[in-house]
């Protein structure tokens, strides 16, 4: 037997918060780009800018953070305080924004490191102390840690202000993992297990509370449980133990409040979304297409994962939704089979089966069951990613016997670190400002009829900033793929309208009816231009089909 003792390697991973700290700052040293970045019109102008009530730091704000749903689009308050004291003190500074994403996912890729390291030493049972290959599972647990953190999927909830309740959530969700994993070492020490135990159940809150991206993870410490720490399981009426018995009730007080915030950011969405009941239960949309649609989602992540190109805020990869073409069967059968394979070798390969039903329990809320279409986003990928990059750690320590076999893996491992490092730091340049964003957003579409959006967002965006050359040439666009495209020619017409070129005003408002008849608001519009014009009977006959529709709209709102 090797020893290492004495070797300034060996020495080194006896420490392994300072391994921690450099894993940290590592990561922010590659995303440091993020705070050189702008606000993007991606919602960040909704959450800011057009919200009257982010900038109000009071105890009633912040009471409304918790109670009122009608004023949210997700279910966040604590990650709306945060934003909201960052208002405070910095008013709409992008630099105070981003700096707080940045530091979360910093501080988050050193807690990975701990788990990763802590989970692998318990399962290959490796002792800490002067064994063959203890340093050969940190250094494992060391790249596989950056390979996650570095991987361009993550630069959109770094990169993006509006996303910050995500980075903020990991951060306590992984604290809270850590200490579960203490709880769990310490289970002979009732006094500080309960201490840890608690802790972990605090932090868990705590991210939940920031945002709701956990409200599944409690059921990963039931799986860990039953696979990998042995706490749960085994012979037939195992739950009738006293031992057993407490672990349940354990897991029942996690649960609890990711029931309770499950429900209410559910209500939110469906607030926000102007929805009158949840897409669960349309009748138009089947089991087995939900089915099917989910599988797909989940395949795309895992694809995503290892072929980060063309990454974009998003993907409208299901808007010809097929579920018997050969991408949703072959994703189906996929999950399927890997799923069938590592139930049968679940006792001979606990930690891959453990993490691969982890990794399915995590993107439960973002794999399109719930609603139709679903189109996946980098940010939901944040969270389950991290079982794929252990499922990858797993498989290089079991071959670490063999050097040879070992040093091909880390040295593959450290040139796609580096690769994958690489596409971070351009992929944070195209989140670098709006204009960037959505070009390149465009560029990655190819003929979807559905970039027409991102040209009329980006072109609203340009004739803001004084390109006005610019921006009409992407209305043009725009108008190019949907000559009826309402909200072009709706800001057409007050250009026009400040241009004094009334016809021309004239001529896009009535584009806009075309799409929206009932619109009686440009109704009213249109019968002040004709009035200008000294029309006086096409101004008549809009203010009067303007009132009609006025009454009309008020007594539909008033009979609901």
């Amino acid at each position: 037997m090797v020893m290492y003792k004495n070797t300034k390697i060996f020495r080194l991973f006896q420490y392994p918060v300072m391994i921690s700290a450099l894993v940290s700052l590592i990561v922010l040293l590659f995303f440091s780009g993020v705070l050189n970045a702008d606000f993007v019109m991606w919602d960040d102008d909704i959450n800011m800018f057009m919200n009257r009530k982010f900038g109000e730091l009071s105890f009633k704000r912040i009471y409304q953070t918790f109670v009122d749903f009608n004023s949210m689009n997700r279910y966040g308050p604590l990650n709306s305080i945060s934003q909201l004291m960052i208002y405070h003190f910095f008013h709409l500074n992008p630099l105070a924004y981003h700096f707080m994403n940045w530091i979360f996912h910093g501080l988050s890729s050193g807690l990975l490191f701990l788990i990763i390291r802590k989970i692998l030493f318990s399962q290959l049972k490796i002792k800490t102390d002067n064994e063959l290959y203890y340093w050969q599972i940190n250094i494992t647990a060391l790249l596989t840690t950056l390979l996650w953190a570095l991987h361009p999927l993550r630069v959109e909830p770094v990169a993006w202000a509006a996303a910050s309740g995500h980075d903020q959530a990991l951060f306590f969700l992984l604290l809270s993992t850590l200490f579960y994993l203490k709880a769990v070492a310490l289970e002979n020490d009732n006094k500080s297990n309960m201490y840890f135990i608690v802790s972990a159940f605090i932090f868990y809150v705590v991210s939940l509370l920031s945002q709701a991206i956990g409200i599944t993870y409690f059921a990963v410490f039931f799986i860990f449980d039953i696979f990998l720490f042995k706490r749960l399981g085994g012979n037939i009426g195992w739950w009738k133990s006293k031992k057993a018995r407490r672990v349940l009730f354990e897991k029942l007080i996690f649960a609890i409040p990711a029931v309770l915030i499950g429900i209410m950011s559910i209500v939110v969405r469906i607030k926000s979304a102007g929805l009158s009941q949840p897409s669960i239960i349309s009748p138009d949309y089947g089991l087995i297409d939900r089915f099917m649609q989910a599988m797909y989602i989940l395949s795309y992540y895992i694809w995503r994962h290892f072929y980060p190109a063309d990454l974009a805020p998003v993907y409208t990869t299901l808007v010809s939704f097929n579920p018997l073409s050969l991408p949703f069967i072959s994703s189906a059968l996929s999950v399927i089979t890997v799923s069938i394979v590592l139930f049968i070798f679940r006792n001979k390969m606990p930690l891959l089966a453990a993490l691969w039903l982890a990794y399915i329990v995590l993107i439960i809320p973002v794999m399109g069951f719930f609603e139709h279409p679903h189109f996946p986003v980098d940010r939901y990928s944040l969270l389950p990613s991290i079982c794929l990059s252990m499922l990858i750690a797993f498989g290089i320590t079991t071959i670490i016997r063999n050097k040879y076999f070992f040093i091909s893996s880390v040295s593959v491992l450290i040139i796609t670190i580096l690769v994958l490092s690489i596409l971070s730091v351009n992929q944070i340049k195209v989140w670098a400002n709006t204009e960037s964003l959505f070009s390149h957003t465009i560029s990655t579409m190819g003929d979807d009829p559905n970039k027409q959006n991102i040209y009329w967002r980006l072109g609203k965006y340009l004739y803001q900033k004084g390109k006005k050359e610019e921006a009409f040439i992407n209305f043009e666009k725009t108008l190019a793929i949907n000559p009826y495209h309402h909200d072009v020619h709706a800001y057409l017409a007050e250009i026009e309208y400040k241009n004094n070129n009334l016809m021309k005003s004239i001529y896009h408002l009535q584009k806009v009816l075309i799409t929206e008849p009932n619109n009686f608001v440009v109704h009213y519009r249109l019968a002040e231009l004709f009035d200008k014009l000294n029309k006086k009977q096409e101004a008549t006959f809009y203010f009067e089909r303007a009132v009609d529709l006025q009454r009309l709209h008020h007594f539909s709102q008033n009979k609901k």
